[in-house]
């Protein structure tokens, strides 16, 4: 079989499909889904390939990991985000910073976060009035912010509010903005030219090629970039990120944080030497963007969901009356089980990241297809969460397709909300723990009487509850 037998995406028109990936781009991805596990789409000039079977996103993202690198939009997009912290980096130094950061999210070392993930909880369950209207999903910014505050930084009123949330919130507005965006194709494309010149160009033009190929990798093509509430967001984090770098150098108090330990990180293979103050700096940003935002949007589904189903609600409500007054003050998978189910279910329906851009190092099968170097895939996350034959009745909230008898009858790489393989994300364990406890903690002294609505996802960093989630604050006695 060749790539001219893989089916074409619904709904191309003269640009080729970019008008999806801003108009109707959950919509599309189901239907791209539904057409084949390997499907065809275009913008502009350039053919890019979805990955929609759980067996090819396996091969790719398991077997083949090493024939891929993430896409080069992502590196661009996140260029001033996240720098080279482990999201975005490739190769060696991806490699060296994934064994400098494991120790830090070993499951012992987990354990010592869950007072933190309670602790924010706990201050939620005080701030909240009884009868008092707020945004479900708000709230849960708020603790996740404030937990990966504690955790990351040892900043003990940290919230939505802070100005480093708020900064946080603009830089990732602009990324969103752009990606899948004709001008994120051209700026790729021009990055490729570079790569091909690589090494056949005279010396004397060699550091052109060079310099320019380190121009491209910044977001140089955007338009917004330089508009002043955007440079003033990536600054606030830059400083304030600096600022807490320059404390902790000089400070000889011990701090249990994980940016006191990025500091003494130390790899073995390397004579024991540790990361720049840049590398710390990458590497803070990118736990601060991952550490809050996949956990606080499946937060506010779970509660969607549970609003809609009282059985589920009343068993999550049984598991959290089965803690004392302050809820879990450790995590327990036994004592956890169902609720920890419903978090994964609202990561199946809702997945806060819907796909995973990457790129052909070298030609390579796929599928039964073979593909080129360079090609540019598109693992969707999304679309096939809500295939038939990966999930029955996809549109069903049922918390025990989680159970471990069903886990283990699902096809591999069906349920990938934090990737799979060598780059799965290395923060997984740590949200698939603070989701449960932070349920449980805050439904252990209050419910919520959500209301009745119909509520859209929408596509922003991660995917969000468009408007919210409002409910009514109820207190439960002890």
């Amino acid at each position: 079989m060749t790539p001219t037998a893989i089916p074409t995406a619904p709904g191309e028109n003269l640009l080729g499909h970019a008008h999806h990936f801003q108009s109707d781009r959950l919509p599309f991805f189901r239907r791209v889904a539904d057409t084949g596990d390997v499907v065809s789409a275009r913008m502009l000039h350039r053919t890019f390939y979805f990955v929609n079977g759980p067996q090819t996103a396996h091969e790719m993202l398991v077997e083949k990991a090493r024939s891929f690198e993430k896409s080069p939009g992502i590196r661009i997009l996140l260029h001033d985000l996240a720098g080279q912290g482990l999201f975005t980096s490739e190769g060696d130094l991806w490699r060296r910073q994934r064994r400098l950061l494991s120790p830090l999210f070993h499951p012992t070392q987990l354990q010592t976060y869950v007072s933190a993930m309670n602790g924010e909880a706990l201050r939620a369950r005080e701030r909240l009035r009884e009868g008092e209207r707020t945004d479900l999903a708000a709230e849960m910014t708020r603790i996740a912010m404030s937990v990966v505050g504690r955790t990351l930084f040892d900043a003990r009123t940290f919230d939505e509010a802070d100005e480093l949330g708020e900064a946080l919130t603009v830089a990732l507005g602009w990324v969103n903005d752009h990606m899948g965006t004709p001008y994120m194709v051209l700026q790729v494309s021009a990055l490729e030219m570079t790569e091909v010149l690589d090494g056949k160009l005279p010396p004397w033009l060699e550091d052109v090629r060079a310099r320019a190929r380190a121009a491209l990798d910044a977001p140089i093509f955007m338009p917004g970039r330089s508009e002043p509430k955007i440079v003033r967001a990536l600054e606030v984090l830059d400083k304030r990120i600096q600022a807490m770098i320059d404390d902790r150098r000089a400070s000889h108090v011990a701090r249990n944080d994980l940016l006191t330990r990025l500091l003494h990180a130390r790899d073995a293979d390397l004579g024991g030497e540790g990361m720049s103050d840049k590398q710390v700096r990458d590497e803070a940003n990118t736990l601060f963007i991952a550490g809050h935002e996949t956990t606080a949007t499946a937060l506010a589904w779970s509660f969607y969901l549970l609003s809609r189903d009282p059985a589920a609600r009343a068993k999550v409500q049984a598991e959290a009356d089965a803690f004392g007054p302050e809820g879990p003050t450790s995590y327990d998978p036994e004592k956890l089980a169902y609720t920890t189910r419903v978090f994964k279910e609202a990561l199946r329906l809702y997945p806060p990241v819907i796909v995973l851009p990457r790129r052909s190092l070298e030609q390579v099968e796929l599928g039964g297809h073979s593909f080129p170097e360079r090609t540019i895939f598109f693992v969707n996350v999304y679309g096939m969460h809500h295939r038939n034959d990966c999930f029955a009745d996809p549109e069903r909230f049922d918390p025990d397709r989680f159970t471990p008898e069903n886990e283990a009858k699902r096809p591999k790489s069906a349920w990938i909300p934090f990737g799979v393989g060598p780059r799965v994300c290395i923060g997984n364990h740590f949200a698939l723990m603070e989701g449960p406890v932070v349920l449980a903690t805050l439904m252990r002294g209050l419910s919520f009487e959500v209301e009745p609505q119909d509520i859209e996802p929408e596509t922003f960093a991660t995917l969000r509850p468009k408007g919210g989630v409002w409910a009514r604050v109820r207190r439960r006695s002890a």
